[in-house]
């Protein structure tokens, strides 16, 4: 059996937070994703910009009562993308054994 590929652009420990973040989210505020994941703006807004190159991800300026406000939301491509991620994990959680074989032992 071939195990799946693991989407790189994803599969980074940062952007899987964001991404994991905004699939349950929807849309948030880019200050809300920067301190929940205990962010830089400069390291929130580089793996934002990847996952904006992908297609991900979009980001907006919204106008609220306080001012503008960026915003953060994923894309269809970005769901479908997240949700074959996922998929793709749930595989290697499932792997067993093969058939008359043990798993390699590691360090004693």
């Amino acid at each position: 059996m071939a195990l799946p590929t693991l989407d790189p652009v994803i599969h980074q420990p940062t952007r899987l937070r964001i991404m994991a973040l905004l699939y349950r989210n929807r849309v948030a505020a880019f200050t809300w994703v920067r301190d929940t994941l205990a962010l830089t703006d400069g390291n929130l807004d580089t793996h934002a910009a990847k996952l904006e190159e992908a297609g991900y991800v979009k980001r907006g300026r919204t106008l609220d009562i306080g001012g503008f406000q960026v915003k953060m939301k994923i894309t269809p491509e970005g769901d479908a993308a997240f949700r074959a991620y996922l998929d793709g994990l749930r595989v290697y959680l499932e792997i067993g054994p093969a058939t008359g074989s043990t798993p390699p032992e590691g360090p004693p």
